[in-house]
């Protein structure tokens, strides 16, 4: 492949930069996409995971993130009243029994911590202990992420986003600290690339894909942007499907030797055949919509979760009985 001539360039040396080098047709990299592919159904024992995400407020966020449809300056989100904290328990419970390998509670930044402990504990005694629960919530300490492991939480997503400091109100510091943070206390940490716009350099799209290699994350992947009307980067669009299928292989041929979970949001399923094993349902509260859902976002509901896995040639956690 490094000696194909591509008009009067030839393909990049970096099998990486060679997928992300949209001069370079779909059908020359096809045999990255597929090497990807391979790797995971190894690393993986051809299994499939699904995440399920319960937005459990949408209070509007002093962070100014370009993105979030609940940052407090764009007054994007329509407000709706909090789910409590039976209804949560419920849903929790439900998507465990439906066939979830996590359950992810996800918050805005400035959460209150003692609030969260508590449907920590209540979702994690519903669940049972065979499943991770997963916290997506704002920056954190080391007393914070005991209190969060002793409440029952395994897994924190938290990642260094796309432009981070220029298109949000953190640094990468922050990040960076919460992330080391919260591996030193004991909890495990999936990484994805994110939020991933047809502006991203392919430079800014490495950087991050090999940082989950660097930090050992336990899962790797690519959240694509969603245009968020009233956002100052709606106007910039979506990256494409096929775009998203060579982000997706990058993230594993980044991160050979682990990151078993490689996750593709929006769940989009020609993914499935490119390095990705994992997609996510998503409830409730949502920075990538104007409102709250309530049912599954956008009708990607979990019975299609196991079909759309199962479809690609993946095995998926069985069904339980409910409690």
């Amino acid at each position: 492949m490094h000696d194909a001539p591509m008009g009067a360039d030839r393909v990049p040396e970096n099998e990486s930069e060679a997928l992300l080098d949209t001069r370079i047709s779909d059908k020359r990299i096809n045999p990255l996409l597929a090497r990807a592919d391979a790797m995971t159904r190894e690393l993986s024992g051809s299994r499939g995971y699904i995440w399920t995400a319960i937005g459990i407020d949408s209070t509007p966020c002093g962070m100014g993130c370009s993105f979030c449809s609940h940052a407090t300056k764009w007054d994007a989100y329509q407000d709706s009243p909090p789910l409590s904290a039976e209804a949560i328990v419920a849903r929790a419970g439900a998507l465990a029994d439906g066939g979830s390998d996590f359950v992810v509670l996800r918050t805005t930044q400035f959460y209150d911590l003692n609030r969260l402990l508590m449907l920590g504990r209540r979702v994690r005694d519903r669940i049972g202990d065979d499943m991770h629960l997963v916290v997506n919530t704002g920056e954190m300490d080391a007393d914070t992420v005991r209190a969060l492991k002793d409440a029952g939480f395994s897994m924190v997503y938290h990642v260094v986003r796309l432009r981070e400091g220029i298109d949000t109100g953190h640094t990468v510091e922050m990040r960076l600290r919460t992330i080391e943070t919260a591996l030193a206390g004991g909890l495990e940490v999936q990484y994805l690339i994110e939020p991933l716009g047809p502006e991203h350099s392919p430079a800014e799209i490495l950087t991050e894909a090999r940082r989950a290699r660097s930090i050992g994350a336990s899962g790797t992947g690519v959240m694509a942007r969603v245009s968020v009307m009233g956002t100052p980067l709606a106007h910039l669009g979506q990256v494409s499907e096929a775009y998203l299928r060579r982000v997706a292989a990058v993230a594993r041929l980044e991160y050979p030797d682990g990151g078993v979970h490689l996750c593709v949001h929006p769940p989009t399923p020609s993914v499935l055949r490119c390095g990705s094993n994992t997609i996510i349902v998503e409830q409730a509260a949502n920075p990538r919509d104007t409102k709250s859902s309530t049912g599954p976002w956008r009708g990607f509901d979990l019975p299609t979760a196991r079909a759309t896995l199962q479809a690609a040639g993946f095995a998926v956690r069985p069904a339980r009985e409910s409690h």
